[in-house]
């Protein structure tokens, strides 16, 4: 068990890790203010845009995150988590920077699949086109075993990336139809279970997270349930469940 602070990398974007961080009180078992896992949150807004960088040659965020690492490390953390899928294409540099463990979303969520739907074959991932064209989610499914199914490029750019910014937008409602029917795309292929795999994406499908829990994989919650298993491991025992079937209702 570890005892002091967990680092949290965030504002990648804002929303996300006020979501974290959410989850992560909701989820800590304990019964008084003082049970928590005491946290320290650096928030830079200001960190370019991970998308456009590996999609478009944009501005690099890796010095800003590199500066979030080196502050956290520099205040003594126990460990860091980075409530943002598409950061995570540069994990390696920013684990090389810290004498703090960071714990790996796409790996706590491929763990969470195995967890709600041990009997799965096919994995289907909603994430920004940047994680997608890193293949951060592709190696590590495949590298299980899993056959993986993603939107196509079309899809990306007629439905999923205009939700995203929807998102950012905080224009919600309207982002929620354009998941349902990515969403749905997935099912079609295949996919037996769903990793939201953008950290802003759950926001507009918490109805169908909540309806059908064992069929989707909320990479922030997963991202959650590694940072307790690392602060309170003895709490952390979970029952499997097994997946059910779903067709995404049109809102």
């Amino acid at each position: 068990m570890k005892t002091g602070f967990l680092g949290i990398l965030g504002g990648m974007g804002p929303l996300a890790t006020a979501d974290f961080l959410r989850k992560l009180a909701k989820k800590t078992p304990a019964e008084v203010d003082q049970a928590h896992i005491p946290v320290l949150l650096y928030g830079d807004c200001t960190t370019p845009d991970r998308t456009a960088n590996l999609v478009a040659g944009g501005a690099s965020p890796l010095p800003k995150l590199l500066d979030g690492i080196r502050f956290l490390n520099q205040h003594r953390v126990q460990a860091i988590c980075v409530p943002c899928n598409s950061a995570h294409a540069w994990f390696e540099q920013m684990q090389a920077a810290s004498d703090a463990p960071l714990l790996h979303i796409v790996r706590a969520s491929a763990a969470q699949v195995r967890r709600k739907y041990p009997a799965a074959s096919c994995v289907g991932v909603l994430s920004t086109v940047g994680t997608y064209r890193m293949g951060l989610y592709s190696r590590t499914l495949q590298d299980l075993g899993y056959r993986v199914v993603t939107p196509t490029e079309a899809e990306f750019e007629t439905l999923v990336s205009p939700a995203i910014a929807m998102n950012k937008a905080n224009r919600w409602a309207e982002a929620g139809a354009y998941y349902d029917r990515a969403t749905q795309q997935l099912l079609d292929r295949g996919a037996e279970i769903i990793i939201l795999g953008c950290t802003e994406i759950p926001f507009c499908m918490e109805q169908q997270v909540r309806l059908h829990p064992t069929v989707f994989v909320d990479s922030n919650d997963a991202l959650v349930d590694a940072a307790i298993e690392c602060f309170m491991p003895a709490s952390t025992a979970t029952t499997a469940q097994a997946g059910t079937a779903l067709r995404i209702t049109t809102r």
